[in-house]
């Protein structure tokens, strides 16, 4: 790469911060999720941004779409310092950003799709329909494609649907394209088409940041590739530079800390088998099983379909074939009513749309799944209610006023404890915990693991989904890897649980052998 040449972008020395989510802007814990990390793009390049889950490379990104404002560090396009505090600005200096969900509309056409919220208007204030459909066919044009614009989203592919976003990201003179995941729901066909259109932005000097954890793409892709871990640049390599065994080591890391410390012995009575489970309808049928006092994880990127398996054996999502046995007896037409009466809990990654009921106290959100047993003669015992709300605000360490508080008006990492009580306070024998520590601070990180640790000690069984490569090592007996909706491996030596293995496994390409 020729570094003489103007940069298109340079962002340099961000830092990001989590913040609480009381809207008074305070910062939780001084958690960095960006420490000083400085990137940049060249015209006509394609610069892949590699990382594990939780890297930090979509906030990054975010930072510079304008989605959120950097807590420190600069921000230059084509060499003019710039403040881009949302995503207009960031459209109006030439920043074009495709979600990994795009952002469009599949109930009307394409031409409304490409003009929403700028709108044509002729002389009665009216959307000049003709000329909205000139434009957007013009603008598909350019691009080599031939999509009428009358055409109602949902009847387009996914790949003509991405299409239909890029040429509308390119409309407002995008000269930065930032692509995250682009290709996770497309067939191979369709892939081969969006990297003809990639090859073509690319000749016309548009640059493109690429996220992707899939290998044959991005070395297919990309000029250069940078590698974020726990939200700092590790090392950016040129094309000719690139290995994949580097790259993953560099998104690898550091050891394994000494906050996971195990004092539970792994039982050997299987509690729940699942036999021939499908997750989706072109997916194969897997099994697994999970015992009494001991804690098996699922490991796997992004949409390699681990929450899905959760949400089926919880009842709160189809599945396509197979069974689920539960303490011997098979467990037909789940339901989350009947999981939580046979013994069965499930934290959700979601924890403000699903996990918590943020308008109602803490007392209310940890007791709501324990309800049954608190009712006498039909109404709630209200001082068993307090009892339990106490015993888990306690446990946990829960930093509140006291259970009257609200749950919206906690931070981050305390909504997550209450979550957490909620489920641990109906005794459950499956403890089933979907990203348990995702955006919390390493002290409540510690005592989850705890927690964690206990409840398996206790004999309950624990089934973990999560992102984070050093807490899969380290909470695991177990470890089952997902990827694509299939059951790829099971991992159940604690030698072969590394971290680079794992990867390997993750993203389908040659295990390392052990040293």
């Amino acid at each position: 790469m020729n570094n003489e040449r103007q940069k298109l972008i340079d962002l340099r020395n961000i830092d990001k911060y989590i913040y609480d989510d009381n809207g008074k802007g305070l910062i939780s814990s001084g958690i960095k999720i960006l420490e000083n990390v400085s990137f940049d793009l060249y015209p006509g390049e394609v610069h892949v941004l590699m990382g594990e889950n939780g890297a930090g490379k979509s906030t990054l990104m975010n930072v510079l779409g304008g989605v959120i404002e950097p807590d420190a560090g600069e921000i230059y396009i084509e060499g003019e310092k710039v403040r881009i505090p949302d995503t207009k600005t960031a459209r109006d200096l030439g920043v074009g950003f495709i979600h990994q969900e795009l952002n469009l509309n599949t109930n009307i056409d394409v031409a409304h799709n490409m003009f929403m919220g700028r709108e044509i208007k002729n002389s009665f204030g009216l959307v000049n329909v003709r000329e909205i459909n000139r434009q957007s066919y013009e603008m598909i044009s350019s691009l080599g494609f031939d999509i009428k614009p009358t055409t109602i989203l949902r009847d387009l592919s996914t790949a003509q649907q991405q299409i239909i976003e890029i040429a509308k990201v390119l409309s407002y003179n995008s000269k930065v394209v930032i692509m995250d995941e682009p290709t996770a729901m497309l067939t191979s066909h369709e892939i081969e088409v969006l990297f003809r259109l990639i090859t073509e932005l690319r000749e016309k000097g548009i640059g493109i940041i690429y996220i992707s954890h899939r290998m044959e793409e991005i070395e297919e892709l990309g000029d250069r590739f940078t590698v974020l871990r726990d939200g700092k640049i590790i090392g950016t390599m040129e094309k000719a530079d690139y290995s994949r065994q580097k790259c993953i080591s560099m998104m690898a890391g550091r050891e394994v800390g000494s906050m996971y410390v195990s004092t539970h012995t792994p039982g050997t009575e299987v509690i729940l088998q699942a036999k021939g489970i499908k997750v989706g309808k072109n997916t194969k049928p897997f099994d697994f099983e999970v015992r009494k006092g001991e804690v098996v994880s699922f490991g796997g990127l992004v949409g390699a379909g681990r929450t899905e398996v959760a949400k089926a054996l919880f009842g709160v999502r189809e599945y396509y074939g197979g069974e689920f046995i539960f303490e011997g007896k098979p467990y037909t037409s789940p339901s989350a009513r009947k999981s939580i009466e046979m013994g069965i809990s499930y934290l959700t990654e979601d924890r403000k749309q699903e996990g918590l009921v943020l308008e109602k106290s803490i007392t209310e959100n940890i007791s709501i799944a324990s309800q049954p047993k608190l009712f006498s003669k039909g109404l709630i015992d209200d001082k068993a209610e307090k009892a339990l709300a106490d015993e888990f605000i306690k446990k946990f360490s829960v930093v509140c006023t006291g259970g009257d508080h609200l749950a919206g008006a906690l931070s981050g990492g305390n909504q997550q404890k209450v979550s957490l009580s909620k489920w641990y306070a109906t005794n459950p024998k499956l403890l089933i915990l979907d990203e348990p520590t995702r955006g919390i601070d390493v002290n409540a990180k510690a005592q989850i693991y705890e927690a964690i640790d206990e409840a398996a000690a206790s004999g309950m069984a624990i089934m973990v989904i999560t992102s984070d490569m050093h807490e899969l090592i380290g909470i695991s007996d177990r470890i089952y890897i997902m990827r694509e909706g299939n059951l790829v491996t099971e991992v159940s030596d604690k030698k072969d649980m590394e971290q680079e293995k794992l990867l390997a496994y993750f993203l389908d390409t040659e295990v390392p052998e052990a040293n």
